[in-house]
């Protein structure tokens, strides 16, 4: 009887030890597993942010590349003033005496130009060394000076004058590579603000052939 008590004991400690260990070893499945799951999370969380990161880098880059690019080139825009100059200019009365050519025996700057490229030479009569070009060029040189001088502290740091042949007078593919004038003064480099200004007018007997002047006139913001 003893001996049946003493079986019957050990059987019930076993079935309970062999039930704990499958407990113990769900627990250590569901622990292991949970582990896992967050492990996997994390490098998902992980993997976003390296992905968000290298979106807004892609994307800074591209805006600071559009940004410099549009801080290096100065703003452009027609300015009335400079038309003006130029209209004005071309009425101007220069220093060549021309009585057979000219309107009122001296010349005026668009007189001059088309002298100049009609190659038509010397003015004043054997009096004066210099060309038609000569004087259309020195002419522009002292007014523009003048107009918009640069210093070391002046608002306007470059000018450019340029007074071409077109073929075409609308079309600006059609302009000789030489110019007629062309005047440059300061560094455009240190150019914020560009103002243009841009006149022409139709060539004697030549229909749509033309000659152009173009002004480009560059300052500084704080101008």
């Amino acid at each position: 009887m003893m001996k049946k008590a003493l079986t019957f004991a050990f059987l019930e400690y076993f079935k309970k030890r062999l039930k704990c260990k499958r407990s113990d070893s769900a627990s250590n499945f569901s622990i292991g597993n949970g582990n896992l799951l967050k492990s996997k999370a994390s490098q998902h969380e992980a993997l976003g942010f390296v992905i968000i990161v290298a979106l807004v880098m892609i994307v800074g880059v591209i805006f600071l590349g559009i940004r410099m690019n549009k801080d290096s080139t100065p703003q452009q825009y027609k300015d009335s003033n400079l038309m003006n100059f130029l209209t004005a200019s071309s009425v101007y009365t220069s220093d060549c005496f021309n009585r057979a050519e000219c309107t009122n025996e001296f010349c005026t700057l668009k007189e001059l130009k088309q002298k100049c490229y009609n190659n038509n030479g010397k003015c004043n009569q054997g009096t004066d060394d210099r060309s038609s070009c000569d004087i259309l060029n020195d002419t522009y040189s002292d007014m523009l000076n003048k107009s918009w001088r640069i210093y070391n502290d002046s608002p306007v740091k470059y000018y450019d004058l340029k007074v071409k042949y077109r073929a075409t007078c609308n079309d600006s593919t059609t302009a000789s590579p030489l110019s007629l004038v062309d005047i440059t003064a300061g560094d455009s480099t240190k150019c914020s603000v560009s103002k243009i200004g841009q006149e022409s007018f139709p060539i004697s007997g030549s229909g749509q052939e033309c000659i152009v002047s173009e002004l480009k006139v560059c300052e500084n913001e704080a101008a």
